[in-house]
C-alpha cells in the first residue's frame, strides 16, 4: 500500500513539473512573438509611412516578377532585385499613384536611376530614366497634375504633366527658373531624412 502511495505521489510531482515546464515554454513563445511584432513595427516607423504598405509591396513584387521585369529576371544579381515606393495622389481625384524606386547597377549609372510611376491598377503612367533621388512633389499643378522637381548635374529640371505622362528624362530638360523646392514640396525617397522602406522581389 505505502508502494502505491509513493508511486502516486512521484507521478503527481512529475506531471506538475512537466505542466510547468509546458506554461514557461508556452510563455516563452508568445513572448518572442510579441518581441517579433514590436520589431516589425518598430522598424516601419523607422520610414515613412507611403512606403511601408505590405499589400502594395507585395502587388509591386507580382508586378515586377510576372510582368514588367519577366524578361529581365535572368540577368539580374540579387542587389538589382530590390526597390522602393512612395504612394501619393498627384491629381487629387482621391487614388494614390505609386512610385517605384529600383536601386541596383541593372538600374543605375551615373547620371541616376529608373523609377516608374503607375495608377492605382498598375499600369504605367512614366517610365524615369537617368533620374535622382529625391524628388519633390509640388502643390503646384498643370493640367491637374503636380509639378515633380528633381536634380540634375546640380540644377532642378521641373517635370509638368502633359499627354497623360511627364517628361522621363530629365537630363533634356532645361533648368527649372528656380533653384530651390518650394517649402511646401512633399519630399519623396530622401535617404537622409525621411527614407522608405526597401523589398526584393
Amino acid at each position: 500500500m505505502k508502494n502505491i502511495t509513493f508511486f502516486i505521489l512521484i507521478l503527481m510531482i512529475f506531471s506538475c513539473k512537466n505542466e510547468v515546464k509546458k506554461k514557461v515554454q508556452t510563455s516563452g513563445e508568445s513572448m518572442d512573438s510579441t518581441a517579433l511584432s514590436d520589431e516589425r513595427v518598430q522598424e516601419k516607423s523607422m520610414y515613412v509611412s507611403q512606403s511601408t504598405d505590405e499589400q502594395t509591396a507585395n502587388n509591386l513584387k507580382n508586378f515586377l516578377s510576372l510582368e514588367y521585369l519577366k524578361d529581365d529576371l535572368e540577368f539580374l544579381q540579387p542587389i538589382d532585385r530590390k526597390f522602393q515606393f512612395y504612394k501619393t495622389d498627384l491629381n487629387d481625384d482621391g487614388n494614390e499613384e505609386i512610385f517605384v524606386r529600383f536601386m541596383g547597377p541593372y538600374f543605375c549609372g551615373s547620371g541616376g536611376c529608373t523609377f516608374l510611376l503607375l495608377d492605382k491598377y498598375g499600369e504605367i503612367i512614366t517610365k524615369f530614366t537617368v533620374t535622382r533621388a529625391p524628388i519633390f512633389v509640388e502643390p503646384t499643378k498643370t493640367n491637374g497634375w503636380s509639378i515633380l522637381l528633381v536634380r540634375d548635374s546640380g540644377v532642378f529640371k521641373e517635370l509638368s504633366f502633359k499627354d497623360g505622362s511627364y517628361p522621363n528624362n530629365p537630363s533634356i530638360l532645361d533648368k527649372a527658373p528656380y533653384d530651390a523646392p518650394s517649402g511646401h514640396a512633399q519630399v519623396m525617397f530622401d535617404d537622409e531624412g525621411f527614407p522608405c522602406q526597401t523589398f526584393e522581389f
